[in-house]
């Protein structure tokens, strides 16, 4: 078994162990031994992922709403289709919304 030395080296060898390690030094409030500079990084690429999904779930939604409003020829066989997909992404999106990610969007 190999010996990691450090928790940087640890987060370029194996990120998913580097995390739950992380985890168990925040639940243990070790806070000198955390890896600050990954565990930075990877809190603001989470952020961001959130905005991602939240952003793509309105696109999507405003996507649907004009196919069914503009593509007429297509509008009887992919209606109910379009209006289902319309109520799974709006769910989704109530889902994952928060206060900072709706003011995100009005932005």
């Amino acid at each position: 078994m190999t010996v990691i030395p450090d928790l940087k080296t640890l987060y370029e060898i194996d990120d998913s162990l580097w995390l739950e390690e992380t985890i168990e030094l925040l639940k243990a409030k070790n806070f000198e031994a955390l890896d600050l500079d990954n565990l930075i990084e990877e809190l603001e690429d989470l952020g961001n992922e959130k905005k991602f999904r939240v952003a793509s779930f309105l696109q999507q939604i405003i996507r649907h709403a004009l196919l069914l409003q503009f593509w007429i020829s297509e509008r009887e066989y992919n209606q109910a289709h379009w209006q289902a997909e319309i109520i799974s992404f709006q769910y989704q999106l109530k889902r994952y919304l928060t206060t900072n990610l709706r003011q995100y969007l009005e932005q």
